[in-house]
């Protein structure tokens, strides 16, 4: 009977321990659920922010971007401030420097050409101060980008391909070209031609 009741002891104890394992069992299970839950909201969270991050970035990026084309515009308008206005005043100064350059019929008009020839100097000193530079092509080989080619001619003289009058003066202004100058162009190559079929 002892016996027994120490089985039973025993018996209940087991029982007892049963049912204190399994809710801590339980518990383990429901913490590990939790923690992976945690896990993967953390995960998620870090991708978002991840995300967040890159686009932060990106849009950094663009601002930058943005406020150094803004400025190099800002210094590209200032550089180039008096384009327009020397521009427009170029053409007046080409008709004075072409009437101070005729003879004049009397001493009297030679006098004011003398004036206007000082007035005119003045005019190109203060363009040229400005960053105004006339294009040098005389005798030189035709440039499409600076010069614009109206006639050709032929020369024996001079090589094919060479400027060999001016009809207009072009002009550049600091690094662009204001004004193509207006150029008569050599051609040899139709003198070869006419030559080979005489």
């Amino acid at each position: 009977m002892k016996l027994t009741e120490e089985m039973k002891e025993e018996v209940k104890v087991e029982e007892k321990e049963k049912t204190e394992e399994t809710p801590k069992e339980d518990t383990k299970v429901k913490k590990e659920k939790k923690d992976n839950k945690f896990k993967e909201q953390i995960a998620k969270l870090e991708a978002e922010l991840k995300e967040k991050h890159n686009e932060y970035l990106k849009v950094f990026a663009e601002m930058e971007n943005t406020k150094r084309r803004l400025k190099e515009e800002a210094i590209k308008d200032r550089k180039y401030a008096s384009q327009k206005v020397i521009g427009e005043l170029i053409n007046p100064i080409d008709m004075l420097c072409k009437i101070v350059n005729c003879e004049a019929p009397s001493a009297e008009i030679a006098n004011y050409l003398l004036g206007f020839q000082m007035i005119t100097n003045q005019l190109m000193d203060i363009l040229k101060a400005e960053g105004l530079k006339e294009i040098e092509v005389l005798h030189k080989e035709f440039d499409p980008s600076t010069m614009q080619a109206m006639s050709t001619e032929e020369n024996t003289e001079y090589a094919d391909n060479l400027v060999t009058k001016v009809m207009q003066t072009g002009y550049m202004y600091k690094d662009r070209i204001l004004r193509p100058a207006m150029v008569v162009v050599n051609k040899i190559n139709k003198i070869e031609e006419k030559q080979e079929e005489n």
